[in-house]
């Protein structure tokens, strides 16, 4: 009877640990989410140009551009690069208030 219970204090911790190891791994996986604010990507189906416009947390537009290829938002590295320019449109937000014109902060993101 000793024996018994010192074995399912042990299955337990193991499955409690295995538990709280994979809840860690779910939430690494949504690192690809913007820390503030964010895109979205528009194109018409038989052209090869991209609308990107960034937004605030509110839903108000601070920059947006076309951007002359096809993005997959679906890729992995896609999202890595349009977070990067909204990460900027929205430093410059927040410093000036007003939306920038004539930049390439996405094709730039790009560019081979």
């Amino acid at each position: 009877m000793n024996t018994i219970t010192p074995l399912r204090t042990a299955i337990v911790a193991i499955l409690c640990l295995t538990a709280s190891l994979s809840a860690q791994a779910q939430t690494s996986t949504n690192s690809l989410a913007p820390r503030e604010g964010f895109w979205v990507v528009e194109s018409q189906p038989k052209s090869r140009n991209c609308l990107v416009r960034f937004y605030t947390n509110d839903q108000k537009l601070i920059y947006e551009e076309t951007v002359h290829c096809k993005l997959n938002v679906a890729r992995t590295h896609t999202k890595r690069q349009l977070n990067v320019a909204l990460e900027r449109a929205m430093f410059v937000w927040n410093a000036t208030h007003q939306v920038p014109t004539d930049r390439q902060w996405v094709a730039v993101q790009f560019e081979k």
